[in-house]
């Protein structure tokens, strides 16, 4: 393993509470090979732009989004094999793929700054993407390691949360608590489309079967996912498939299907 670049910001302003870092994927470029199994369009940044943010981040073809205090120290790091688990003294972790076409990285603003470095990764391509994220006394500081990957894109994971995976229930707030969430379960099943249980896809998001039943709900009453099959437990089979939640035309959303969940 060897480091191959860094950027790093210690002043770093996070608009509209998010953190960006921006590759780059053209528009409408299916994937082949290990990639042709997902739905590319669906990785764009764009495509759930109206949703939930993830209670940490994000990632697809050519972007990463993270949920970020006003002010952040940030560093990028490039690596050309898994580093070592560093993990110790972060209190947000995660590993999500990330995609490249052109096999650099830059810092960007949700307003469309960009920053005039970029760093370049070892290829252009897949790569895992390991999160770290702390609370700071001024906001947050993020370490973001990428390194490259052969074969199928493994799905995100959670290796530690801070707080829980839903918040708590207030009064008015409905199924929005479980939004952050399901924007994690959308992120599983966008990587590894097909058949996953509730009990698998909470232990990979540190969360409870229970929880992740109310996030496929939220997903599917916005039309954002179909789930197949009858949920009879957090063991039972199910089948994820993400769909966009507006037609490009700005057309109704489809239709959700009828999903039975089970009580428990």
């Amino acid at each position: 393993m060897t480091l191959l670049g860094t950027y790093e910001d210690g002043d770093y302003r996070a608009e509209f509470g998010t953190l960006v870092v921006r590759g780059f994927w053209p528009a409408g470029v299916g994937g082949t090979g290990e990639l042709r199994h997902l739905n590319l369009p669906l990785l764009a940044e764009d495509a759930f732009a109206a949703g939930a943010k993830s209670d940490v981040a994000r990632a697809g073809a050519g972007w990463v989004l993270g949920t970020a205090a006003p002010h952040a120290h940030v560093r990028l790091e490039a690596y050309d094999a898994p580093p070592g688990n560093g993990a110790a003294g972060w209190s947000d972790v995660l590993e999500t793929p990330f995609l490249t076409s052109r096999g650099e990285v830059g810092l960007a603003h949700a307003c469309g700054g960009v920053s005039p470095w970029n760093m370049k990764l070892a290829k252009p391509g897949l790569h895992r993407l390991r999160v770290l994220r702390r609370r700071t006394s001024d906001g947050h500081r993020w370490l973001l390691q990428f390194w490259p990957v052969t074969g199928s894109p493994g799905a995100p994971r959670f290796l530690a949360r801070s707080r829980p995976a839903a918040g708590t229930d207030r009064p008015g707030h409905g199924d929005k608590r479980y939004g952050p969430l399901a924007m994690d379960v959308l992120s599983v099943a966008l990587w590894s489309p097909g058949r996953h249980t509730r009990a698998a896809l909470a232990e990979r998001l540190l969360a409870t079967p229970e929880q992740v039943r109310e996030a496929l709900r939220y997903l599917t009453r916005r039309g954002m996912l179909r789930v197949g099959g009858a949920d009879t437990g957090p063991a039972s089979t199910i089948a994820l498939v993400p769909q966009r939640s507006r037609p490009p035309d700005g057309g109704a959303p489809p239709a959700a299907r009828p999903w039975q969940t089970a009580a428990r």
